[in-house]
C-alpha cells in the first residue's frame, strides 16, 4: 500500500505520511517519517474499543507526543459526540502529567 496522506494540525503545521495498512473500517496504519501509527477497532459486547499505537525511536519526544495525541483524542471524542470542536489550552498541564508519568525531566 502506498497511499499518501496529509494532516493539517490547525496550528500552522502540516504532517504527511504514507498509508501502510488499511482494512476499512477496522485498521488504519501509516508512517510519518520514521514513526509508525496504527489505529484499530475491535468490537466488544457493549460497543467498540479503539487501540491506538504510535511507535517512534526518540524517547525525548515521548512527553510532547503523548500530549499532542491526548489533545487530538479529546477532539475526536467531541466529534464522535456531535459537539463543536474546542481545543483546550491544556498543553502545559498535560506535559507535566506525562512527564511525571514517564518519570522524565521536563
Amino acid at each position: 500500500m502506498d497511499g499518501k496522506i496529509a494532516f493539517d494540525a490547525g496550528e500552522g503545521t502540516r504532517y504527511e505520511g504514507i498509508v501502510t495498512e488499511l482494512d476499512k473500517p477496522y485498521v488504519f496504519g501509516f508512517r510519518e517519517v520514521d514513526d509508525l501509527i496504527n489505529i484499530s477497532l475491535q468490537e466488544e459486547v457493549q460497543g467498540w474499543r479503539m487501540i491506538f499505537t504510535h511507535t517512534f525511536n526518540d524517547d525525548s519526544w515521548a512527553v510532547n507526543t503523548a500530549t499532542g495525541w491526548h489533545r487530538c483524542l479529546d477532539v475526536l471524542v467531541q466529534i464522535i459526540n456531535g459537539k463543536p470542536i474546542q481545543w483546550n489550552d491544556n498543553s502545559t498541564k498535560l506535559r507535566e502529567i506525562y512527564s511525571d508519568a514517564f518519570k522524565m525531566k521536563r
